[in-house]
């Protein structure tokens, strides 16, 4: 910008020194033509004499070697006398003749083809008793105008050229030295702030403007110091209680979990202890029988029948609190300390739903899954399960009214060494603004009944890190939603 403006200031200044020095150049060959055509007039309106003008001519001719041709016209474009005497009596081209008014001079320049050296046409009115009855004529030699003009703008553009340089080195050291310099050393030390090294204080000569930037830059840079240590103090303090908070809700899960199972195991308990005191009841009947000498054959047999009956009836409620009490065993450690290990991922996740069955027995929804049986995984289980967990959990508490039915699917397949796996309900479904926020922390629509709002946010980190793999959510208003979760199928290293 600097260099535009200053060639642009230097260009007007050397164009209207040209233009001056053309003007006086003008100036000087019209009053020097102007008296040739004022003696042309004077002589012509005394004698009324073309042979007085003609000798006017010739004197002219001969005593200024510039004048190359002088010609004399009447109204009619009629050569009346002229330097050269084979134009005389000869008439001009209606568009050459040119009659100036009294008092008018024509001043123009010839182009340089027609005679092939710079020339002005200077055309005065000729005049008889005060009236326009002619014009005359002279071309004037300008060659020597045209030539201080060449060297005067040849001058110009030379010392305008310099004199730019010149100025435009020194603005560059001056700018250099006030505003570059100093802007380049505060670059440098944003670029150490930046990279959180320690930084110097700032200080150097330059314009007042710079020297205010840089006194606001070690004032922001002491401040940023401050900000960064309470900063880095109020985020341990917000990653420290987030990790309880996690943990909070990892352990409430775990307690739900925990409270249910010991509400089922009580009832295959309860029907084994019932028929164990009903099996003691008709022990001490049949004993008393027995030693009555009463017992017939037919007693016998009812005795064995019950006896088979309650062994039965204990056998599979004791199978049944077992597997219970297995499978909780299983999940709960697996929840609470992170272990990779070889799964067989259809039983395992069998196992979680059996775990949760007695969550879902207070509603009325229906849990399918479809994995292959043969499916192996080298992973963290406890992470799966908590995924799981908290996606049925969600559905439970979010997709469906108390009183609801509907349908909870778990779909896994295995593609080339990713597991896929799928979980979708046909509930209620969301709305795009609450979608678009579903895995931020702390984010829930239910913190009016309890909510953390850590569920998914929970889910969302230990599919990402802990599985190593994405999730991705989408849902339709009265439809459902639909988790989409992709993680590595990995082998168990062999240990050597």
């Amino acid at each position: 910008m600097v260099t535009v403006t200053t060639l642009l200031m230097l260009s007007i200044i050397m164009g209207a020194d040209t233009m001056s020095l053309n003007n006086a150049v003008k100036q000087a060959n019209v009053s020097q033509i102007s008296g040739m055509t004022i003696a042309i007039n004077g002589r012509y309106e005394e004698s009324r004499s073309v042979q007085d003008v003609q000798q006017i001519f010739d004197y002219i001719k001969y005593k200024n070697r510039r004048v190359l041709a002088l010609k004399l016209y009447n109204k009619d474009g009629l050569i009346l006398a002229s330097s050269n005497r084979n134009e005389i009596n000869r008439s001009l081209a209606p568009d050459e003749v040119r009659l100036p008014e009294q008092d008018t001079t024509l001043v123009d320049r010839l182009p340089m083809n027609i005679r092939g050296i710079p020339t002005i046409r200077l055309i005065a009115p000729l005049l008889e008793d005060g009236q326009v009855v002619g014009a005359v004529e002279v071309l004037f030699d300008n060659a020597e105008e045209a030539a201080l003009l060449k060297r005067r703008v040849t001058s110009n553009v030379i010392v305008g050229a310099v004199s730019a340089g010149l100025l435009l080195i020194l603005l560059w050291l001056i700018i250099r030295q006030i505003v570059i310099v100093p802007l380049t050393k505060l670059r440098q030390a944003a670029v150490l702030v930046k990279q959180g090294e320690a930084l110097p204080r700032l200080a150097f000569v330059a314009s007042p403007e710079i020297e205010e930037v840089s006194d606001a830059f070690n004032d922001m840079v002491t401040n940023l110091k401050d900000r960064y240590r309470e900063l880095q103090l109020a985020l341990d303090t917000l990653q420290h209680t987030q990790a309880q908070l996690v943990q909070s809700e990892k352990m409430g899960a775990l307690g739900s979990l925990v409270a249910g199972v010991s509400h089922e195991i009580n009832t295959p308990i309860g029907i084994g202890v019932t028929a164990v005191s009903y099996l003691e009841q008709k022990t001490k009947e049949f004993a008393e029988l027995f030693a009555g000498g009463k017992m017939k054959k037919s007693d016998l047999e009812h005795f064995l029948a019950t006896v088979k009956e309650t062994n039965d009836m204990v056998q599979a409620n004791l199978q049944r609190a077992s597997a219970l009490i297995r499978s909780f065993k299983q999940i709960s450690v697996d929840q609470s300390v992170e272990v990779k290990r070889t799964i067989q991922l259809s039983e395992y996740l069998r196992e979680i739903i059996i775990s949760l069955k007695p969550t879902i027995k207070k509603t009325k929804q229906r849990v399918t899954l479809q994995c292959p049986d043969n499916l192996t995984v080298y992973t963290y289980p406890g992470a799966v399960s908590q995924i799981v967990t908290n996606l049925v959990m969600n559905s439970l508490n979010h997709a469906f009214d108390p009183e609801e039915e509907g349908n909870l699917t778990i779909r896994v397949q295995l593609t080339q060494d990713r597991v896929h796996l799928v979980y979708a309900d046909d509930g209620r479904g969301m709305k795009q603004d609450v979608l678009d926020k579903i895995f931020d922390p702390f984010f829930t629509t239910s913190r009016a009944r309890g909510g953390t709002g850590l569920g998914m946010n929970i889910v969302y980190n230990l599919v990402t890190q802990s599985l190593g793999g994405s999730i991705t959510c989408t849902s339709t208003v009265g439809k459902g939603t639909l988790f989409d979760i992709d993680f590595p199928k990995e082998e168990e290293p062999a240990h050597v």
